[in-house]
């Protein structure tokens, strides 16, 4: 054989391919790798989605918050003399044909929810929110008549501001506050004039059987514009929701939100500050005068459901929840099942401006 033969001869052999046991061992190499790979990516896709969950419960608090907080606020404003809040106030709903639910009429109304007790949260609570939005001086027009109850009228001494369709509460001491609406504003009439609470079409809050309560020269209407706040929130299927007392229909919010508690901030020695808080609701006027503040705890919940439990039993919505017990915010404790989500509390105090701000 020829040197030429002989070459050909050895590069024939050398491209013959792998051996069995080198194809093992680059299949054993490279499913090593690809597990590693998978895990890496395992590991960094839960990270990931435990983020974005958490990113998300955060994001949703911290607005719900921001909604209770705003209107929290601008509570009370139309109505916020000492002798109104705390009335029981009733109503009519021409849409419905029926009787609005009597309320207690206050900035900030707090219902707790079943199960609260000091220093434990229950059920979520509810928190009622009641403002007016009158573009002039909140201020209340005394009426100008002998006697009121099914009259269509009202006689009053300054119409300024009156526009039709505004709502207009009627409140005097021992009675309850009535809310109506404004439905014609005629020419004045020598020193005084009035405005008509007919039940037109042109109207939805004016009973057509009159005010059910005789009122006096020493009643009072408040103007609350032309379209008042009265609307509550609360928690509904892990969701923040808002309903109007004048409807059933529940209006969804957030999502991921599992618990609202709240408690009024009250000045119990008459000194302008805040010196306590808890959850009991004032019976009369003066009661309700003492409540400054309201402070509320939001928790958000992210919607992975972890495999290991990752959070304590226990979460504190407030730091004063080791207190004593009349001024400790709740602590609420978890099942087994729930320990297994993250949780995030939003907290504040917001000053109820209206009633610090209140004429005397």
């Amino acid at each position: 054989m020829d040197k030429i033969s002989a070459k050909k001869s050895a590069l024939r052999g050398r491209s013959r391919g792998l051996s069995l046991v080198e194809l093992l061992v680059a299949s054993a190499i490279g499913i090593i790798a690809s597990l590693a790979i998978f895990q890496v990516f395992a590991v960094f896709e839960g990270q990931k989605r435990t983020t974005t969950s958490g990113g998300e419960a955060q994001t949703s608090g911290a607005l719900a918050l921001f909604s209770v907080e705003r209107d929290v606020r601008l509570s009370g404003y139309g109505f916020n003399a000492a002798d109104l809040v705390g009335c029981t106030a009733q109503g009519w709903d021409q849409q419905t044909s029926t009787a609005l639910s009597p309320w207690t009429l206050a900035p900030v109304a707090i219902t707790q929810g079943a199960g609260s007790t000091p220093g434990v949260a229950g059920a979520p609570d509810t928190v009622m929110v009641m403002y007016g939005n009158g573009e002039e001086l909140p201020a209340p027009v005394v009426l100008g008549v002998n006697s009121l109850s099914t009259h269509d009228f009202f006689k009053i001494f300054n119409p300024f501001g009156f526009r039709k369709g505004d709502v207009v509460l009627i409140a005097e001491a021992g009675k309850p506050c009535t809310l109506a609406q404004v439905s014609e504003i005629p020419p004045l009439t020598g020193e005084s004039t009035r405005f008509n609470i007919q039940p037109t079409v042109s109207t939805r809050y004016n009973d057509p059987a009159g005010l059910g309560t005789a009122y006096t020269t020493s009643a009072k209407v408040f103007h609350l514009g032309a379209a008042p706040t009265f609307r509550s929130f609360s928690v509904q299927n892990a969701q923040l929701v808002s309903q109007p007392i004048t409807s059933a229909a529940v209006m969804p919010l957030y999502d991921g939100i599992v618990q609202l508690q709240a408690q009024y901030g009250k000045d119990t020695n008459n000194d302008g500050f805040v010196d306590l808080f808890d959850e009991i609701s004032p019976t009369n006027t003066a009661g309700w005068a003492a409540v400054l503040a309201v402070r509320v705890a939001i928790v958000a919940r992210s919607g992975l459901y972890e495999k290991e439990q990752v959070s304590p039993a226990t979460i504190r919505l407030w730091e004063d929840s080791a207190a004593t017990p009349t001024t400790t915010g709740p602590v609420w404790t978890l099942t087994a099942d729930e320990r297994h989500y993250r949780y995030k509390v939003f907290q504040t105090v917001v000053p109820l401006r209206n009633m610090i701000w209140r004429p005397q």
